[in-house]
């Protein structure tokens, strides 16, 4: 008799709603995942994304200046954070009151070896911050975000 209890005890939770809510959303692509980074990116919108957790512990926005020289120390600006929300507040607060520097994302060229490269074909102009890149791992078979790379027109 306790075994019919258990079993039927056992069965509702397993078909209960809150069980169900808790299952992984559909496996992503690392190339679906570096479209919705540059989509976020474009729109300013990066902390939309928190909601899916695209991320394991922190995430780091790495910018670095077209126009430094190589072996400044000012050339590479990073910065991590808890979330992206975080991240996009980091990004709004440089931009002057008329919203510049511009943000522009690009469609992902090359995903391979850990990182998703961006288009870059039709070159950099001044006061635009383009998505260079962005590095991923894999927990569970579904992509992460690592770092993400920006590259700053100066």
């Amino acid at each position: 008799m306790k075994q019919l209890v258990l079993t039927i005890a056992l069965l509702l939770f397993i078909f209960s709603p809150s069980a169900r809510a808790q299952t992984p959303s559909p496996k992503q692509t690392v190339e679906q995942l570096a479209q919705v980074v540059s989509d976020a990116y474009a729109a300013k919108a990066l902390g939309r994304l928190d909601a899916g957790r695209p991320y394991i512990g922190k995430v780091t926005i790495v910018i670095e200046h077209s126009l430094a020289d190589d072996d400044a120390k000012d050339r590479f600006q990073r910065k991590a954070f808890k979330t992206l929300a975080q991240g996009e507040r980091w990004l709004r607060s440089r931009e002057t009151a008329d919203g510049f520097p511009a943000r522009v994302g690009r469609l992902p060229g090359n995903c391979k070896k850990g990182a998703c490269r961006y288009d870059f074909g039709a070159g950099l102009l001044h006061n635009h911050l383009y998505l260079q890149k962005i590095t991923y791992g894999y927990n569970h078979g579904r992509p992460y975000i690592k770092t993400i790379f920006l590259l700053d027109g100066d």
